[in-house]
């Protein structure tokens, strides 16, 4: 039985990583030609101006591209990226933005949790 399961295990994901680096492989592809073809800023320069803004580290950057018009035709594709962003005060932040422009157009943040101990419990106990 546990023999069937790791290889079932074992088929899926021979099955499904193949997949997931190509969809990766695609969205970079479709950022290096958006890029060259002037629809959209480098990420660089939006990595630039989230650290400049914020400060602190880059944790993980994507690149969306939402071709639906919504029903809109006159409506352009809208381009971003989803930077996080881990700040110098522990903040993990997510930024969106709009990748033709380098405009912050969504912000979300949370506090990041620190826990001292001290003689094998919490502080504030």
């Amino acid at each position: 039985m546990r023999s069937m399961r790791l290889h079932l295990v074992a088929a899926f994901l021979v099955t499904v990583l193949p997949l997931l680096s190509t969809a990766m492989a695609d969205d970079q592809d479709r950022a290096r030609e958006d890029v060259a073809a002037g629809r959209i800023l480098p990420l660089a320069t939006i990595v630039e101006r989230a650290t400049g803004q914020f400060g602190g580290t880059i944790l993980d950057a994507e690149y969306e591209r939402d071709d639906d018009d919504h029903g809109d035709r006159n409506r352009l594709p809208r381009h971003r990226y989803e930077l996080k962003l881990l700040t110098v005060d522990g903040r993990i932040l997510e930024l969106d933005y709009d990748a033709a422009t380098g405009e912050l157009i969504g912000e979300r943040g949370r506090r990041r949790e620190h826990h001292r101990w001290r003689h094998g419990r919490p502080d504030d106990e």
